[in-house]
């Protein structure tokens, strides 16, 4: 009798992260769908722009100043008559390339930082956290109205001064994440083998900690919009004439608060939601990626579990 070879059976496929996002966390699915819808009105602001930049600046119009929202201005006008909503359009621009430039960045200072820290050790580990410790006992508002002094405004200068502290404030957390994946015996392996600490840095404990540090660039994107808009309140922001929510809802939005109080309103609902979506976004993919937060062996919720077992089995000794 000839025998059947027999198909393996594929068992529970694991599901890709997307479909456990859109599926399990809808409120940060939600999240991410906004983001994209500003990413795309960002790229495509010459395009769906109701009234079109010219050398680089929104015409204005001192007969349309100051207009509340109408049919041919929908969401009013400010005080010099540029429309409102072509301004919201272009500032999307400004505030979504300042997000992610700053997100990346700081993202990449922490890496640095904390995995160079946490591989290397010795005295050197011992500077490195006494400077960060240094670091974060000074108000870090301060640090960057300092530093916007000495740079000036701009938007290079900005994300300069936004994605610096708030990368060397990160790189605790990226440290911790290192020194359990250092400690691991394909690491020391890889060390009694002749690798170098670049290597091991690259190899081993950078792929190991992606969870934490795809957790913390997503986490990390609402403090930086809300950053970039009290920097641009205190007056060191963007450009002048570069169009920004932040410099809308601290200039004119606060000057013109009783006459056209759209000014405030707008910019200042557009940066909620950018600042709600990103949160959301976060607390989603901590959840998918954090070990701790599913079932299994160290989870918070097998833990728990655990806890009410053995009290059950406390409680039926004592009958």
């Amino acid at each position: 009798m000839k025998a059947t070879a027999q198909k393996p059976e594929d068992g529970l496929k694991k599901p890709s992260f997307l479909h456990e996002l859109f599926h399990t966390k809808k409120l940060a699915a939600f999240g991410l769908c906004l983001l994209i819808f500003f990413l795309l009105v960002a790229i495509f602001a010459d395009v769906i722009a109701p009234v079109k930049e010219v050398g680089g600046q929104l015409p204005t119009s001192v007969l349309d100043k100051l207009k509340p929202p109408s049919l041919k201005h929908p969401l009013g006008t400010d005080s010099v008559g540029r429309d409102l909503l072509s301004y919201m359009i272009y500032g999307c621009r400004t505030s979504v390339i300042l997000g992610i430039i700053c997100t990346l960045l700081s993202t990449l200072v922490s890496l640095i930082i904390g995995v160079a820290s946490a591989v290397i050790g010795g005295w050197f580990d011992l500077l490195i956290q006494r400077i960060v410790d240094a670091w974060q006992c000074i108000p870090g508002m301060l640090i960057m109205l300092i530093m916007m002094s000495i740079l000036g405004n701009g938007l290079i200068q900005l994300i300069i001064v936004i994605s610096i502290p708030a990368g060397i404030g990160g790189s605790r957390m990226v440290r911790s994440a290192a020194i359990s994946v250092k400690d691991a015996g394909y690491s020391k392996m890889s060390t009694m083998l002749g690798g170098t600490a670049v290597w091991k840095m690259i190899q081993h404990v950078t792929p190991n900690i992606l969870p934490i540090i795809i957790m913390n660039l997503a986490g990390s994107l609402g403090g930086v919009i809300m950053m970039e808009a009290s920097m641009n309140f205190l007056g060191f922001g963007v450009a002048v004439n570069t169009p920004s929510w932040g410099a809308m809802l601290s200039g004119q939005g606060r000057s013109n608060m009783y006459v056209a109080p759209w000014l405030a309103m707008v910019p200042g609902i557009a940066i909620g939601i950018m600042v709600f979506a990103s949160a959301m976004l976060g607390d989603g993919v901590r959840d998918i990626l954090d070990p701790r937060l599913k079932g299994g062996v160290g989870s918070y919720a097998g833990n728990k579990l655990r806890k009410i077992i053995e009290r059950k089995r406390q409680d039926l000794n004592m009958l």
